[in-house]
């Protein structure tokens, strides 16, 4: 598949998301795709990935993904991207807080025969974490 045509399937594919459409978003996902994500662990196939997403949207029920770049190159695509939400579930073990958040995010997304295959998902999880409030802020330093 063309860088091209990549690129339109990740559009696709997070529109998918922010639509919270979950069925729509694992079309673009290959029955045997493995993803890794810090927070996630290793995920495996279809099924797999609407789980974890499903647990993302239970945590942060208007979680929504903005765009900052998509990169093509070969069979990869890059997505930086900024995710927002508001904490009304558990995530990680944490409690709801209640509060809205927003993080940076970067995926690196492997294309076959017009289907990611494999993802490696890479967040910002030390600022959401700040941000909940699990850890406390940054206190500024002199020099």
């Amino acid at each position: 598949m063309a860088e091209t045509e990549n690129l339109q399937s990740a559009r696709e594919a997070i529109a998918a998301l922010n639509a919270h459409d979950l069925d729509r978003y694992v079309q673009h996902m290959d029955r045997s795709i493995v993803a890794e994500s810090e927070t996630l662990g290793e995920i495996h196939g279809r099924e797999g990935v609407r789980q974890a997403y499903a647990s993302m949207f239970q945590a942060f029920p208007d979680l929504h993904w903005e765009v900052e770049q998509l990169l093509a190159s070969g069979d990869h695509i890059i997505a930086r991207v900024v995710l927002t939400g508001t904490h009304e579930g558990a995530f990680a073990g944490i409690a709801p807080t209640h509060r809205k958040a927003s993080w940076r995010g970067c995926s690196v997304v492997e294309i076959r025969h017009g289907k990611a295959v494999r993802a490696r998902i890479y967040a910002d999880h030390l600022s959401l974490m700040r941000q909940l409030g699990v850890l406390p802020a940054v206190k500024g330093t002199t020099a």
